[in-house]
């Protein structure tokens, strides 16, 4: 390359930043913001700024291997598509033996191209995710539709509830929008569980019992409740499906219940109330951990039900942001084919799914996650994975990757073209080559197309130029590829305000208040602490090179925390629960909740770390998301064996 290339990301992140890369004279890449971008604005995460590392890693894996005799060797890709292709055709007849894994590791267009070839052959999926489904089916139970005004919007509010959104750690630029909001007056209000990282960005913190968001929202309501109707209020209720049950709802739970369930003080739940009370814009900011637990949807819906209660759902300046939604910008279904998917296994119990299904399952293809890595009950899944005819496609040995029979090594962003999505602003991106591929690898279309050629009768794969060009002439911006290419991102504004006109998508135009409050599972003296495995700052889920992996891994617990009582700090200690244990050194971190440990997530079972493993597979109430901020745990002091 030479000069400046105009590019974007794809990773697995909302943000979807503009990049300018530029190659230094000793061949590392200078990646930044483009400040010409309208979301971007010239800066972007530490995580893609340090991008030209995963590209040149000595790790990195740049040919085809193959397992045999239980070590791996090189092959061409010929040899590799080959043997996949001869298995594929041996089930052919019975393609729900096949299961196709797949993820978002990128959220661009050609990136799903495997989809295409194995819904063609019916093969078998999964269903359910790993994040957001349950906030999102809840957001269309309560409004009809997942729709909010643009996230730049919340940063105009005079108030802004940050409820469990880790923006320090997972959006470089909600950061940037809160700290600016702050010097301009607005105040920002966060709940969470004790995480860090909300200090430098809060001017009030709220700090609650993992899990119990409903009920500091049931109690916030309640308050406004008691100091009489208000005008919003009546009018929230007239907009609403049967409101009365509702009411009654909360009737049945004390104030010193609700209180009691979440573990906020009557202060803190008056001050909450205030902030939504009033004529005064209050902007709602729902985060990406409270709907992991059980209750997950139903944490998400007493926050939109506060926010509708106190008037601010259809305010200017106000209302819920938790996730886009679909702006159909360009169209995203290329790969959609018939017969499609034969059956799916839920993802949270996905290795015993696989155990239990008839006919068996003999051939996986894992694609855009390192589902070892990422799946509950994580040595159960590498077992399923181990035992099967399991193609990994990933550049790096991973978990999932140790389990593979076949690894194709992917192409990574700056060394394949692609027409990108993203969850935080109206734009879609052109993520421009900015590099050939290193060593032999592939981008993941070549893959999926030279595989889909092999077989007999083939599966023909169109011209990925005309892949992009269709989806940007089929979508809402009725766009060319040429014209994305020649501007770089092109976008429709979205808009404002949503539900202003008080008519919500369901069919009889009303919103959903909950019908249900949930009491938390009991404590369990055998396991007294809520175990959270929250993201990294440094690194994009397991994506943390292996070097930087300690072992034995880190964990978080409060210096109020009952797991202190005859813990011996100065010796590592078991972390354990109901399904295993391992060894991990304890870490004081001043801001958690006593009843929570912390485990910071992404490292790997082979560097003796791995959270899942300790996970038991569960879903959330609604959207079938894994519940992993379900599982109870306990740390005791490891004996001098382990140690």
């Amino acid at each position: 390359m030479s000069g400046v290339v105009r590019t974007a990301c794809t990773r697995h992140c909302g943000d979807g930043c503009a990049l300018l890369v530029e190659q230094r004279p000793d061949g590392s890449l200078s990646v930044r913001g483009n400040p010409e971008h309208p979301f971007t604005r010239g800066f972007l995460c530490a995580k893609t700024a340090r991008f030209g590392e995963r590209l040149a890693s000595p790790r990195r894996i740049t040919t085809p291997l193959i397992r045999e005799d239980g070590d791996f060797r090189e092959a061409s890709w010929d040899e590799a598509l080959g043997l996949i292709a001869a298995q594929i055709t041996r089930l052919r007849t019975t393609p729900e033996r096949m299961l196709h894994v797949f993820y978002s590791a990128s959220f661009g267009l050609l990136h799903q191209a495997s989809k295409l070839l194995f819904a063609t052959l019916g093969a078998s999926a999964f269903s359910g995710s790993p994040c957001l489904s349950a906030g999102v089916e809840a957001l269309k139970r309560d409004f009809g539709a997942v729709r909010q005004g643009p996230l730049t919007d919340a940063a105009t509010a005079d108030r802004i509830v940050n409820w469990g959104r880790n923006a320090d750690a997972q959006s470089v630029h909600l950061a940037a929008m809160l700290t600016n909001a702050r010097k301009r007056g607005a105040r920002v209000l966060s709940i969470h569980p004790g995480d860090p990282g909300y200090g430098g960005l809060s001017d009030e913190q709220i700090v609650i019992r993992p899990g119990t968001d409903r009920f500091l929202a049931a109690a916030a309501a309640k308050l406004l409740l008691e100091r009489g109707l208000s005008d919003d209020a009546r009018k929230a209720l007239s907009r609403s499906f049967e409101p009365q049950a509702f009411l009654e709802l909360l009737d049945g739970w004390s104030l010193d219940s609700l209180l009691e369930a979440c573990g906020a003080s009557l202060e803190q739940a008056r001050t909450l109330a205030d902030w939504y009370a009033g004529d005064t814009p209050t902007a709602t900011v729902i985060g990406r951990g409270l709907q992991r637990y059980a209750f997950g949807g139903e944490n998400v819906r007493f926050i939109d039900a506060l926010a509708m209660l106190s008037g601010q759902i259809g305010r200017e300046g106000a209302g819920v942001f938790y996730k886009q939604g679909e702006l159909g910008n360009a169209a995203w279904g290329w790969t959609q084919a018939k017969p499609g998917y034969a059956r799916t296994f839920p993802l949270a119990a996905l290795a015993e799914g696989v155990a239990l299904a008839d006919p068996p399952v003999e051939f996986v293809w894992v694609e855009g996650m390192n589902l070892v890595t990422q799946c509950p009950d994580s040595l159960a899944t590498a077992q399923m994975l181990r035992s099967r005819f399991t193609v990994v496609v990933e550049p790096f040995m991973t978990d999932t990757a140790r389990c593979a029979t076949v690894i194709l090594p992917p192409a990574l962003l700056f060394e394949c073209e692609d027409v990108v999505r993203n969850d935080s602003h109206e734009f879609v991106n052109h993520s421009a080559q900015v590099l050939p591929p290193r060593g032999q690898a592939r981008s993941n279309f070549h893959i999926a197309a030279a595989l889909g050629a092999m077989l007999d009768p083939p599966v023909v794969y169109p011209d990925p130029d005309d892949v992009m060009d269709a989806a940007l002439r089929k979508g809402k911006l009725k766009a060319t590829l040429a014209e994305l290419r020649d501007k770089g991102w092109l976008g429709r504004p979205v808009p404002s305000t949503p539900w202003a006109d008080g008519v919500f998508a369901h069919p009889d135009g009303l919103y959903r208040l909950p019908d249900a409050l949930h009491p938390n599972a009991p404590a369990q003296d055998e396991f007294p602490l809520r175990l959270l495995s929250f993201v990294q700052k440094d690194h994009l889920l397991s994506q943390i090179p292996e070097d930087e992996q300690v072992s034995p891994p880190r964990v978080f617990v409060s210096p109020d925390s009952p797991a202190l009582a005859g813990l011996d700090q100065t010796r590592p200690a078991l972390l354990e629960t109901a399904l295993g244990s391992m060894t991990v050194r304890v870490d004081i971190l001043d801001t958690l909740h006593p009843e929570a440990v912390l485990y910071p997530r992404g490292d790997w079972l082979s560097r003796g770390g791995c959270v899942n493993r300790l996970i038991t597979g569960r879903e959330t109430d609604m959207g079938a998301q894994v519940a992993y901020y379900e599982q109870r745990a306990r740390l005791v002091t490891a004996p001098p064996s382990v140690i």
